[in-house]
């Protein structure tokens, strides 16, 4: 049980750091500084400002990409924490089928998990992104399927979000 409280810590850390790296990215991004910068003066000063501020505007541009890169990195780490996580504790990944009784789907309760997400500040443990599938196994409608821990699904909270093309 400790594996999975760890596995659960780090995938909210990972998520957290995406959060917080992300946020700060955007802001970055929205406030433009490195294309604002002010004409300078034919002077002395005016040529020392211009030389500080294109070193500037290349820092802002090293430092756009690294960021960039970080949050990348961040969110393929995060991803991968869930995904172990949702393995170790509710034994499916991505990928992977499932069996869940939902009152509202029809049919028989089979399911293939597509994406899962790590809820907090919620009573919900984890929210499955999953596509219905038919008895002649093709795919139906999507849904969001809660869960408070394994084997205990959330069938009120659970929500049909639409209906694959036939």
């Amino acid at each position: 049980m400790s594996d999975v409280s760890s596995l659960r810590h780090r995938a909210f850390s990972a998520k957290l750091a995406v959060h917080r790296i992300a946020a700060f990215y955007n802001e970055f991004k929205r406030s433009d500084l490195a294309h604002r910068v002010p004409e300078t003066q034919d002077t002395l000063s005016g040529h020392q400002l211009k030389v500080l501020f294109e070193e500037f505007q290349d820092v802002c541009r090293r430092m756009e990409s690294a960021l960039f890169e970080e949050v990348t990195r961040l969110s393929v780490d995060a991803e991968y924490a869930v995904n172990s996580y949702a393995k170790a504790h509710y034994g499916f990944a991505p990928g992977e089928d499932i069996d869940v009784t939902l009152p509202a789907a029809e049919g028989h309760p089979h399911f293939r998990v597509i994406k899962v997400f790590l809820q907090s500040g919620t009573e919900s443990d984890v929210r499955v992104d999953a596509t219905q599938i038919g008895a002649d196994g093709r795919p139906g409608a999507r849904w969001d399927i809660f869960m408070k821990a394994p084997g205990q699904v959330q069938a009120d909270k659970s929500i049909k979000r639409e209906v694959a093309a036939r």
